[in-house]
């Protein structure tokens, strides 16, 4: 057996400390707590699940949190979880087999990312770099801290059967808000550094989105498109989908025909393919816009958990062409849990 470090670092979350301990408990990792300031009672409630309890002054580097908790940890393979993330799957047999056939590569894993939109409880899948082993990889960036090789080797990544809730994104605004504000702060101190890095103004926006200032995150999100991110990045796909639903929202439709730059890299993503789909719509063009929300019933890949979007879209279409028997078919593949296709059906008779 390949043994695992399950390395966290926490402030002041008892309460998610103690839901995320316990979900890993349940397999047989070494658990690592690093504690970087807690005034409530976060050291108890680690120490009841592991007797590795550490202390970590806070110098506003996540970085080097992560990497003091790596270095406290016995084994060299390295599970980083944060506090607000609740392991929901996990084959241990799985894993092992998959860590013995990629012993130099970082393993990603599903995180399912839960937020609230108008009320609603909504959710995106993420796929995050996360396992490695420690001789070969080390955390860098302050904030948002990303997995870089240890040593002159290349970087090579897999998929694992990880998956794990992450709440982060939900609570009062007030809270969201200063958790916006400390990492606002983080970025744009790295920013002055590095003025042409893209990475930071995206993640600067998404600070923005999460205070729910969306003419600062627009402005933002422009502004890491202007500096041309690498298509192949794993933020890039996520920044043209939140700036294009952006500008949709607001009808600058000049502007959102830059999503269209990104086809060949995205064609195989269902939420980049709605986004096409409803760049078109916007347009008045449902004949291009059918043939996207076709490709995106099949498309291998997503980032949204919701996979009912291009059926009603389908749907929508074809009741605008007046075909409403077919639209009523592919109404109900969305289910009947779904707000806006029981409501076309309502619409429809």
């Amino acid at each position: 057996m390949i043994p695992i470090s399950a390395c966290i670092i926490t402030k002041n979350e008892a309460e998610n400390l103690d839901k995320c301990l316990r979900a890993l408990s349940a397999y047989p990792f070494e658990i690592v707590v690093v504690d970087t300031g807690s005034t409530d009672n976060s050291m108890e409630v680690a120490r009841q699940y592991t007797d590795r309890v550490y202390t970590f002054e806070w110098i506003n580097d996540f970085s080097a949190a992560r990497n003091y908790a790596a270095g406290r940890a016995s084994h060299n393979t390295i599970f980083p979880i944060d506090t607000d993330e609740f392991v929901t799957r996990l084959d241990w047999d799985e894993l092992q087999a998959e860590l013995s056939e990629n012993p130099k590569a970082v393993g990603s894993i599903k995180r399912l990312d839960y937020f609230e939109t108008e009320g609603e409880r909504r959710c995106q899948l993420c796929l995050i770099d996360r396992i490695y082993n420690r001789k070969y990889y080390r955390y860098d960036k302050p904030i948002h801290e990303t997995l870089v090789p240890a040593t002159r080797m290349t970087y090579a990544s897999y998929s694992t059967s990880i998956e794990v809730d992450h709440v982060g994104y939900l609570g009062p605004g007030n809270k969201l808000q200063d958790k916006a504000m400390r990492d606002m702060e983080l970025l744009l101190k790295e920013l002055a550094q590095n003025p042409d890095e893209p990475y930071y103004y995206f993640q600067i926006a998404q600070s923005y989105m999460l205070m729910r200032d969306e003419e600062n995150a627009l402005s933002y999100f422009q502004k890491a498109m202007e500096r041309r991110p690498d298509p192949l990045a794993d933020y890039t796909h996520v920044l043209v989908y939140n700036y294009g639903h952006l500008l949709l929202e607001q009808n600058r439709m000049e502007e959102a025909s830059v999503i269209l730059d990104y086809y060949k890299y995205y064609c195989n993503n269902m939420d980049y393919l709605c986004l096409v789909g409803l760049f078109y719509l916007h347009q008045n063009q449902p004949i291009k816009a059918l043939p996207e929300f076709v490709k995106a019933l099949t498309a291998p890949e997503r980032d949204s958990a919701d996979s009912r979007q291009p059926s009603y879209y389908i749907g929508y279409i074809y009741e605008l062409f007046g075909k409403k028997d077919i639209a009523r078919t592919h109404y109900r593949n969305c289910g009947a849990d779904y707000p806006p296709a029981v409501e076309a059906l309502r619409r429809l008779g």
